[in-house]
């Protein structure tokens, strides 16, 4: 067993020995790099500008990512053993989730038997990830990393007595760096690690990289939505910024008084306190009876103008799109229906593809460790929110027109037979039995 595991390590390492054609050696991308400033914003000034609305966005994804953890499934055929590890059958609905999963649709065609695995050291590892994060921190930062940076990294902190991971670490997107030493034709000799003047190395294999396509470099980049809009989030930045500073520093006054003739310095220096004193703290609305003939006149200031607002607006509505929120999350002006639809929209587009993308790397780096057979796979529940009225519907429907059976239905969701429900219902209140 454990020269499985050896040999399942040894060839993880082998994905990033492979030779690559030696066109892809160099930089990818020779356009312009015009952003912020002139110039590509660096991973600390993407970091920086993680607030307001991009990190509502962000957090929103992430948290919703980390709500559909992957589970382990075991495939077995005919012609092999029965797996070793604790399993639980699926229910049928269970079942054609799964393969309703275009991902893994021809895997499970192959198999006589899919189960989902209940006990495995790689559930252990998700469930106690490291002395600091737990299960829910591990899928929320891999997601969160790649909301900002295009790219999340798992260092694996390995047993090498049982030739498997005894911890994850989540390492900060922001100092870590793939690099190629100079004519290698390997996709990444090492990664660099660099937190101010300290510097680490990685070797490939210790390392998995998760990532966002970008079409720029397609092999060690990643392209965040924070990036797509990084223009629109910091002109909201620097909007929210004038606003402070000019809330602050606008120095208008509420009020002028006016005397009809000249008063000293003394004078006034008594009228503005007498006047300040009875109507701050809740003095507001009180009668002032003025000792001379005077005019007061109040002043009204804009914190901003109608047009500024209208461009936040549009530029919040991009920032929500490269992130694939719907706006309709941020509106007080939706009704039930629009949110409804919303979800469905933003669970399709935005949180689906998300979890495939990052299952679909456990299972291409981590499962080989644990499984160099391929009949394990991590997969997640699909994010779409469930009908459940138009579930009941169709199962009262199936029963009353007997295509089904109440035990059929039962076992869809996961409920025991009862005695009564083996036989198919002819008609209302009558079953085939009856007759």
């Amino acid at each position: 067993m454990r020269s499985l595991l050896a040999k399942a390590f040894h060839g993880l390492g082998s994905i990033f020995e492979k030779k690559m054609p030696r066109s892809l050696g160099g930089p990818q991308w020779f356009g312009p790099q015009a952003s912020k400033a002139g110039r590509t914003p660096s991973p600390n000034e993407l970091l920086a500008e993680i607030k307001s609305t991009a990190w509502t966005c962000a957090s929103l994804n992430a948290q919703r990512c980390a709500a559909f953890p992957p589970k382990l499934y075991v495939t077995t055929t005919k012609a092999q053993a029965t797996p070793k590890c604790p399993t639980r059958p699926l229910t049928k609905k269970a079942f054609q989730a799964l393969r309703a999963h275009k991902d893994y649709s021809g895997r499970l065609a192959t198999a006589d038997r899919t189960e989902e695995v209940t006990s495995h050291p790689l559930l252990d590892l998700f469930r106690n990830v490291n002395p600091v994060h737990n299960a829910f921190d591990l899928w929320e930062l891999t997601t969160l990393y790649q909301e900002v940076h295009g790219s999340a990294y798992w260092y694996l902190d390995m047993d090498f007595v049982l030739n498997i991971p005894s911890e994850i670490w989540i390492m900060p997107s922001q100092n870590m760096t793939p690099k190629r030493d100079p004519g290698s034709r390997n996709l990444v000799d090492y990664y660099e690690y660099r937190a101010g003047k300290e510097e680490q190395r990685f070797a490939p294999n210790q390392i998995i990289h998760f990532r966002y396509p970008d079409p720029k470099d397609p092999y060690l980049s990643g392209l965040s939505p924070l990036r797509a809009c990084f223009e629109q989030v910091t002109a909201s930045s620097e909007y929210s910024a004038f606003k402070v500073q000019k809330f602050k520093n606008h120095a208008i006054p509420d009020a002028i008084l006016s005397p009809e003739e000249s008063i000293g310095d003394e004078e006034r220096a008594r009228l503005e306190v007498d006047w300040a004193n009875k109507l701050r703290r809740g003095g507001a609305g009180q009668v002032i009876v003025a000792e001379q003939k005077m005019r007061l006149d109040l002043m009204s200031h804009s914190m901003g103008d109608l047009a500024a607002l209208a461009d936040m607006k549009e530029v919040k509505e991009i920032i929500m799109n490269a992130f694939h929120v719907p706006v309709a999350f941020f509106s007080s002006y939706t009704n039930l229906a629009n949110l409804m639809a919303s979800r469905a929209a933003h669970a399709e587009q935005a949180i689906h593809p998300r979890l495939c993308r990052r299952d679909e790397k456990i299972n291409e780096q981590l499962i080989p460790l644990y499984d160099p057979t391929g009949r394990l796979f991590v997969a997640s529940d699909d994010p779409m929110p469930a009908d459940a009225t138009a579930d009941q519907a169709k199962d009262q429907s199936d029963i009353i027109h007997g295509v089904k059976t109440i035990n059929e239905v039962r076992s869809e969701s996961g409920l025991p037979p009862v005695e009564w429900g083996h036989f198919p219902w002819m008609g209302i209140g009558k079953r085939q039995s009856d007759k």
